[in-house]
């Protein structure tokens, strides 16, 4: 033990004892609280970003979501609807919001992967500014022809589009769509000459698939009128779907290894709290393996899945890279 042989010695050793105890102190109360604080994970309600506006399958989804994992959490998760500029303007918000855990937006193909490729200025980049939680659904993108198209199903088409090269005119949402994408992937696998007829949307699209303006339609706005049996159901582009159990995908119609389809998933801004993702990773993972959730967006073409976080961001790197090569191969522009 040390010997202090003055009072200032004694007076310095013992301020710095005090000043050690305190902090300890203060240490171990600052890790109580966070530890706490992560154990009450949500105390307020967390907000949902839908970059869509009301009504689309973005929006669909999303709800059909917020209304079980809100039970879950103890929390209300409140749904806002931000859309424009195909999903930029409300994704671009969710990049921004505070990275509290508090804050989540649910992204799709579209508006995590082709809008970063179809605008190099975009205000947001996937992966630097977002972590990804969840894949929560996916859908196939049903192919359609005009009800008196002479093809009854893709295979058949082909095979016609072969002899008549530049014949058959197929709608999209428009350049660098979804139905844009899967058009040229179809026309680079199989050599035929399809002539790509762009429109501002799906729905212009569907009237003028309907009108007999055009002969074929790759959109999912299509998708109730196959029900009502208004339009022809060709292929879907991913895996088969229940909804729809009869239509072959566009790999049994003689593309082979074909496989495209758009996907939802949530995301939280960069930096939010691993607790917060973890929680909200779990609960997806149960909500997705409910009956009720899947006979609800089944009706609708929409298959229910859940993933990790790695699972999710691998998804959106190796879609991101699919949709740069088609881009380059097909010389599409954004426009």
């Amino acid at each position: 033990m040390k010997n202090y042989t003055n009072a200032k010695s004694l007076h310095q050793w013992t301020r710095r004892k005090w000043l050690g105890t305190v902090a300890a102190t203060a240490f171990t109360g600052l890790s109580a609280t966070g530890l706490h604080a992560q154990d009450n994970y949500p105390n307020k309600p967390v907000t949902l970003i839908v970059p869509y506006p009301p009504g689309g399958n973005n929006d669909i989804v999303a709800r059909a979501y917020a209304t079980p994992l809100s039970k879950a959490i103890g929390q209300p998760v409140v749904v806002e609807n931000k859309g424009g500029a195909a999903g930029a303007i409300g994704v671009g918000q969710a990049a921004k919001a505070a990275p509290d855990g508090y804050n989540m937006v649910i992204g799709d193909l579209g508006s995590l992967c082709i809008n970063p490729i179809a605008n190099p200025l975009l205000a947001y980049s996937t992966l630097r500014d977002f972590t990804p939680i969840s894949t929560i659904a996916s859908v196939s993108i049903v192919i359609t022809g005009r009800k008196d198209l002479p093809a009854n199903n893709l295979r058949e088409l082909l095979n016609q589009a072969k002899s008549n090269p530049g014949k058959f005119r197929c709608g999209t949402a428009g350049p660098g769509s979804i139905g844009h994408l899967s058009l040229e992937m179809i026309k680079s696998m199989t050599g035929v000459d399809i002539l790509h007829v762009p429109y501002k949307g799906g729905a212009p699209a569907l009237n003028d698939l309907l009108g007999g303006h055009i002969d074929m339609l790759i959109d999912g706005a299509a998708f109730n009128s196959v029900k009502s049996g208004l339009v022809k159901a060709l292929a879907v582009t991913g895996g088969r779907v229940a909804a729809l159990p009869d239509v072959p995908t566009v790999a049994e119609s003689g593309v082979t290894g074909f496989y495209f389809t758009n996907f939802w998933g949530f995301l939280m801004p960069a930096k939010s709290p691993a607790s917060a993702i973890a929680r909200i990773g779990k609960e997806v993972q149960k909500i997705a393996a409910s009956t009720e959730l899947r006979s609800q967006l089944e009706a609708g073409g929409i298959t229910v899945q859940s993933s990790s976080e790695l699972e999710f961001t691998e998804l959106i790197k190796k879609s991101t890279d699919q949709i740069n090569r088609i881009v380059k191969s097909a010389g599409i522009t954004f426009s």
